[in-house]
């Protein structure tokens, strides 16, 4: 039996960044020209992320939806404003079905803690994923969003920096996410939350199309 959580109503390696919490980020290679693998080194890339949640108790609840009916139209808002810095064209929302199932698999990933571990299911190109978010005080869906979006964007000091490099394959598990953000190939987004029964536990998908 799948245990069910409530939710708000590229390139082809898998990356995983630990910062103060953790996020992950995911794309197809269809987009990139690079294999799909499943056995990179944990020391940088990840597609399970450990945690002491214990998520067998918590219930079915996927009517529930979230107070904030606009927090999807502030995660689209904040990662246009990133794409504008760099003269990107803005992304526009997915359509419904697919944010009610960015929702879905969120709650999948959650009741699995696997970041990535229903991938494609929405038939997105590619994922940034925010896992085991601490939802305690009541944290709304707009702040997570803010966050790990702040978050994914600032690997672009990496390469500000000179120390990774957007066009060399080995670089995306540190900026996986900002070149996802930034990516031209993509038009829509879908932002997608669960949180567990308790509700002290979330987990943020954001899907590219």
């Amino acid at each position: 039996m799948r245990t069910m959580f409530k939710t708000f109503a590229g390139r082809a390696i898998l990356a995983t960044a630990f910062f103060a919490l953790a996020a992950t980020g995911c794309s197809d290679d269809s987009s990139s020209g690079t294999n799909v693998t499943d056995d990179t080194d944990n020391s940088s890339s990840s597609t399970t992320v450990s945690t002491d949640t214990d998520n067998s108790s918590s219930s079915t609840n996927e009517n529930a939806g979230s107070n904030e009916s606009d927090w999807r139209e502030h995660c689209l808002e904040v990662i246009n404003e990133y794409r504008a810095s760099e003269n990107r064209a803005p992304l526009a929302l997915a359509d419904e079905e697919k944010q009610k199932c960015a929702d879905e698999q969120s709650a999948d990933d959650l009741a699995e803690n696997k970041a990535h571990g229903h991938f494609k299911a929405c038939g997105e190109w590619a994922q940034n994923s925010g896992p085991n978010v601490n939802m305690a005080n009541g944290r709304k869906a707009s702040d997570v969003a803010e966050y790990y979006l702040e978050m994914m964007w600032n690997e672009k000091k990496l390469v500000e920096s000179g120390e990774r490099d957007l066009d060399k394959d080995e670089d995306y598990p540190y900026i996986g996410h900002y070149m996802n953000m930034r990516n031209s190939a993509y038009t829509k987004v879908a932002c997608g939350i669960a949180v567990s029964e308790d509700g002290t536990t979330g987990w943020f998908n954001v899907n590219f199309y």
